[in-house]
């Protein structure tokens, strides 16, 4: 008798084949799972690598524009600016009542290159607090 011809062998054989194909069954649904994230694992480190990339060239491009800014700023609306404070002192110290608007303002204080006063002139209400106006 021939080892295939007998019952058990055929049991196990039988048991055996549908276990062999579930683990192979198994194994190549683990394989393409596998392989299906391995390629989103790539895709995404691609996004993430061009995201970055982008935003690295929009930090260098805004980073320029804003030297050139800062750059026209202190090259000409600053000296501007100083020019028209220093008048605006000027003027607060000829006339006594610009001069208690423009202390809200700048303090009691005088601006860094322009000379102190050294006698500033009496206020006629300078024991009163500036009232708040109604916007």
């Amino acid at each position: 008798m021939d080892s295939m011809d007998s019952p058990h062998s055929l049991s196990a054989l039988g048991d055996a084949d549908p276990t062999q194909r579930e683990l192979r069954t198994l194994r190549l649904t683990l394989q393409i799972t596998l392989a299906a994230l391995l390629i989103l694992a790539g895709s995404v480190a691609i996004l993430i690598f061009r995201q970055v990339s982008l935003l690295r060239r929009q930090t260098d491009a805004t980073s320029r524009q804003a030297q050139q800014v800062a750059q026209i700023y202190n090259s000409t609306i600053g000296p501007q600016a100083q020019t028209f404070e220093n008048k605006l002192q000027a003027f607060a110290e000829t006339n006594a009542e610009f001069k208690a608007r423009i202390a809200r303002f700048y303090g009691a204080s005088t601006p860094a290159n322009s000379p102190a006063p050294s006698n500033p002139p009496a206020t006629p209400n300078a024991d009163k607090a500036p009232t708040p106006q109604q916007p």
